[in-house]
């Protein structure tokens, strides 16, 4: 899974990194990702590129679209779980 982190997030980065996911820096990543991890309420879109987001006819991708997480006050744990479920929060 590829996911782009904001530059200021970088212990963040490194502790996803080394939880094995395929981190990215988002203000500079031009291909396609799976999810970003951001911080704050002032994300900027313009960040996603169409090349973060192929056209399904031009991937072998499973899954299109881009999962977003807000860092703010969760922990990497809550993050890499977010991450592997794709969820926001508990259902129960």
């Amino acid at each position: 899974m590829v996911v782009a982190v904001e530059k200021e997030l970088s212990d963040l980065k490194g502790a996803l990194s080394e939880r094995g996911f395929d981190v990215v820096s988002l203000e500079d990543y031009n291909y396609p990702i799976d999810a970003i991890v951001y911080e704050g309420s002032a994300f900027q879109i313009s960040h996603i590129s169409r090349n973060n987001m192929p056209e399904s006819t031009m991937s072998t991708r499973n899954s299109y679209g881009v999962f977003m997480i807000n860092a703010a006050g969760k922990s990497v744990d809550e993050i890499e779980d977010m991450l592997k479920h794709r969820y926001y929060s508990p259902l129960f």
